[in-house]
């Protein structure tokens, strides 16, 4: 997802700087597994904490199971984004055949540009009980205007129990006392 083309819009200024995808593309996962999790960068009185996408959803207990196989297949088949839920990124059949055949309850629906978030990109999405049983309804963030050009949403069991603890956000107080505390270097990255 990662590499994805999320394409490009006329009224993005993705010429300018570049969208993620485009700075993504040819990566392997070996090259994202070399990335350091986390970052930091001191601005003048500013520290700048950067979680990479990657490493944040590895250790988040995502699983891909024969349900989500076919959704996801089933998803990426069909063009029609008009789905009647709140969530995003998916194909109305998609959503109807995953409906008509399982209990599917929203249980909340995000976007990280929306609040307090570390991340390198930008995700959206929705979490989802289907039979009483955990899921991710997921789409990374590739363009370069965060109104568009996410990648077609990716349904993921979550395992709660398997998550590592990764925190997606950190107040300047809390890198400070990590710092305090030796846990942190400013040299870019934490211990």
């Amino acid at each position: 997802m990662l590499t994805e083309n999320t394409g490009a819009h006329f009224l993005d200024s993705g010429g300018a700087y570049g969208r993620h995808h485009e700075r993504n593309a040819g990566k392997t996962l070996r090259d994202f597994k070399k990335e350091p999790a986390v970052t930091y960068t001191k601005e003048s009185d500013y520290i700048d904490r950067r979680v990479s996408v990657f490493h944040y959803l590895t250790t988040f207990g995502l699983e891909i199971n024969p349900l989500c196989e076919y959704f996801n297949k089933l998803n990426k088949k069909h063009n029609n984004w008009d789905a009647e839920a709140e969530v995003y990124g998916v194909s109305a059949e998609a959503w109807e055949w995953l409906t008509d055949r399982f209990e599917v309850r929203v249980t909340r629906t995000f976007n990280t540009y929306n609040g307090d978030s570390d991340l390198s990109q930008v995700l959206q999405g929705s979490y989802l009980e289907i039979n009483d049983e955990e899921y991710v309804l997921l789409q990374i963030h590739g363009g370069c205007d965060v109104r568009g050009g996410y990648t077609d949403a990716r349904l993921f069991k979550h395992n709660v129990d398997e998550m590592e603890y990764l925190p997606e956000y950190m107040s300047q107080e809390e890198i400070e006392e990590e710092i305090a505390e030796g846990y942190i270097t400013i040299d870019g990255h934490g211990k």
